[in-house]
């Protein structure tokens, strides 16, 4: 019974991480003055033209970004909808003025340290 139990927790295991199999993962860290920054993505973010918002991200990726202990997740579905959370203020797919302004602030940061799918 036990191994039985044992193979089915593995194959839910198996199931789980296969979505994101085969994407690259992908840690910037930076500690500079007392500030630390943490960018970590799996799949690609295509970020807007004006360099203020996330256009899109594959499917099943993700990217989170941390500053002072403010922290943003984006996360694209199978389908490319993406969600945000703040904070862990609970997901969301429309952000109000306030984190628009953050993630703007974030995505000029992501880009100024080499975050960027298209490779400029």
């Amino acid at each position: 019974m036990k191994k039985l139990q044992l193979i089915a927790v593995m194959g839910i295991l198996l199931s789980v991480t296969a979505c994101r199999f085969g994407k690259r993962h992908t840690t910037i860290v930076e500690n500079a003055n007392g500030l630390t920054v943490r960018i970590e993505y799996v799949g690609q973010t295509y970020f807007t033209p004006d360099g203020t918002g996330i256009q899109s991200i594959s499917p099943n990726g993700y990217v989170k970004y941390s500053r002072d202990g403010k922290q943003l997740v984006a996360e694209s579905d199978y389908h490319g909808k993406i969600t945000y959370e703040i904070n862990d203020g609970g997901k969301q797919t429309m952000l109000g003025e306030a984190d628009k302004g953050f993630l703007a602030l974030a995505v000029k940061d992501m880009i100024r340290h080499g975050h960027n799918a298209d490779g400029r």
